[in-house]
């Protein structure tokens, strides 16, 4: 093989079907449902509340990666066909600070809209929801070529971007 070629991969180790769901972790559970409802067209599918303390078997530490004694509210949605997740936690060490597109754990929600000025419009009247420069172009020398975008910020920080194709 020439260097630089890419070398072939190996199998996978997990045999993988498909993506579940996606998880988010919020700081306040009902203002974020409300938001992917009213705002973004989720529907609620469901409500738990997991406690530390003799009725778990397993800690939440062991089964969540958390503190020992956090306890959790979670909402699952179905939100544009993708089951998703919304976790809000209760615990003594608990960091509440959004990580950044560039820290360690920054993510992004990326959702398609058909008309992005209506859609841009539409959030900026919604309290709390900041929208991070203008819409963008992505360049013809890229596979995406042509397609628009734009992130926002939800009222509690979760990033997220408008992509128009």
């Amino acid at each position: 093989m020439k260097p630089g070629t890419p070398q072939p991969l190996a199998a996978p180790v997990l045999s993988c079907g498909r993506v579940d769901h996606v998880a988010l972790t919020v700081p306040d559970l009902d203002a974020a449902t409300a938001f992917f409802i009213q705002v973004l067209g989720a529907r609620e599918l469901y409500r738990r509340h997991y406690r530390p303390g003799p009725d778990n078997a397993a800690s939440m530490a062991e089964r969540f990666n958390t503190h020992p004694e956090a306890a959790c509210r979670l909402a699952k949605l179905d939100f544009l066909g993708t089951a998703l997740e919304l976790f809000e936690y209760r615990a003594p060490d608990l960091n509440r600070a959004m990580p950044r597109n560039c820290d360690a754990g920054g993510a992004h929600l990326g959702i398609t809209v058909h008309n992005l000025p209506q859609a841009l419009a539409a959030l900026r009247q919604v309290p709390g929801v900041k929208i991070l420069g203008e819409p963008s172009v992505i360049g013809p020398d890229h596979p995406l070529a042509g397609r628009r975008w734009v992130y926002f910020l939800t009222p509690w920080g979760l990033q997220m971007e408008l992509v128009s194709p």
